[in-house]
């Protein structure tokens, strides 16, 4: 079985750390950064007064060699993982993120930052290189779990689906339930991509909170809510779509969700009933 890591960024992807790679791991660490607090002394007494708590994002620090066997094989090695570490592509665009997954699967988000690389030996086919990643958050991402659900026309009545996913569907222009099961070991926030032709469509997640929307969507276009705490946006087709999300309903921060069986509810006026409804789901955990 091999160990790698997989660093991926907008226009690339680079595997390292197996003994069989060109980069290998020789040794690394997580850091987690220092809680925020807002605590206040007691004016006039004994103790502190505690406020709220705000967790720092994660470091994760490498060490690491390539064994070329010669020195432009080595060197072939440091370009690919320095270009990648660089980030060139999206690193001036604010909020943009990287993916770095751990080789058990789990993946953490941010960007790649410091990057240093001893070249003392590289005529010799070798080199050192230690580099660290910064993280969103300190928490690892289990793989992205999808639903789909279809719209169905009043009329038509029940739809039964396979066991493995309980779904029960309704539709018309009223709306579709169905369930939506969030494993992990704490909240993590969805990402909804609804699909045309719809017109003021609606999600409710029982319990957590129900996002209206304004608008239209045609039979070719993608509404896109990020629900993440380091997104939280609406875009249509990719495009930033103001006012859409309307403020008689939730907002996008209420809508992370802990592990758990939810019942969602999608909506709106279809009466072609062909739009439908993805809900995407990384379940978050504390470790790797």
């Amino acid at each position: 079985m091999s160990w790698n890591w997989t660093l991926t960024t907008d226009d690339r992807q680079v595997v390292f750390g197996d003994d069989d790679a060109l980069v290998v791991v020789d040794g690394w660490s997580v850091t987690s950064g220092k809680l925020r607090v807002d605590d206040h002394e007691n004016p006039r007494g004994d103790g502190l007064r505690f406020g709220q708590d705000y967790r720092a994002g994660q470091v994760v620090d490498f060490s690491m060699w390539v064994n070329g066997g010669d020195e432009e094989t080595a060197r072939a090695g440091l370009a690919s993982l320095q270009a990648a570490w660089r980030n060139d592509v999206s690193r001036r665009r604010g909020g943009s993120m990287c993916r770095l997954e751990h080789p058990r699967g789990r993946a953490t988000f941010g960007r790649p930052r410091g990057f240093s690389a001893d070249t003392q030996r590289i005529e010799q086919g070798w080199l050192t290189i230690k580099a660290d990643f910064e993280a969103v958050d300190d928490l690892w991402y289990g793989p992205e779990e999808v639903t789909t659900i279809r719209f169905v026309p009043v009329f038509t009545g029940g739809l039964p689906v396979p066991a493995e996913v309980p779904f029960v569907l309704g539709g018309g222009s009223g709306e579709s339930a169905y369930a939506v099961t969030v494993g992990g070991d704490v909240a993590s926030a969805p990402v909804f991509e609804l699909r045309g032709p719809i017109l003021d469509p609606f999600i409710e997640v029982v319990g957590v909170g129900r996002l209206v929307f304004r608008g239209q969507l045609a039979y070719d276009q993608t509404l896109t809510v990020d629900t993440r705490h380091w997104a939280r946006w609406v875009k249509r087709d990719g495009a930033a779509f103001p006012g859409a999300l309307s403020p008689a309903g939730a907002r996008l921060s209420d809508m992370s969700l802990l592990p758990g069986s939810y019942q969602v509810f999608f909506g709106g006026y279809d009466p072609t009933g062909t739009s439908s409804l993805d809900v995407r789901v990384s379940p978050a955990f504390t470790s790797f």
